[in-house]
């Protein structure tokens, strides 16, 4: 059973009509909710957050879909603009660039922390933390939009 069409819009990105069914009204709830309460959605702290723990948390969000879309099965995927393919969508088109852009230079920064000087201290002190930082934030905008477009796919108001 479908529901009302809405409109699946993330600024910059996309935006498509869907008339969500159950499975992907449940399946949307469930990204939502994962995402809305991870580290990469809330706004960075410069004063106590981890770039590494952005990436980690991003990284978590691609196996976290997966299984959200397996259990879902076909009905989240009835189509090219369904909630299954538009998930998919997100984690190659957004995430994936973010992640592969920023993984191994912050993963060759951190290998060569000296001895006695904290992880927090020496991610402050690479060159390339501004950045990362501000590609984070661009990349938060779209994560907030998609945060909200999963809610209104998924009946939150």
């Amino acid at each position: 059973m479908k529901t009302k069409e809405i409109v699946f819009s993330i600024p910059g990105w996309l935006s498509v009509k869907l008339e969500p069914n159950q499975a992907e009204q449940r399946a949307a709830w469930s990204l939502y909710v994962e995402i809305s309460t991870r580290i990469a959605s809330q706004p960075f702290n410069r004063d106590t957050g981890k770039m590494r723990d952005v990436l980690t948390s991003l990284y978590s969000l691609f196996e976290f879909t997966r299984q959200i879309l397996r259990d879902g099965g076909p009905s989240v995927a009835h189509g090219p603009e369904s909630f299954g393919p538009l998930a998919i969508r997100f984690l190659t088109e957004i995430l994936a660039p973010f992640t592969t852009k920023w993984h191994e230079p912050l993963l060759m920064h951190e290998e060569l922390c000296p001895e006695g000087r904290g992880k927090f201290e020496h991610e402050r002190l690479w060159d390339r933390f501004d950045e990362m930082l501000g590609d984070l934030g661009t990349l938060q905008t779209k994560i907030t939009a998609y945060v909200a477009a999963l809610g209104e796919l998924s009946g939150v108001r």
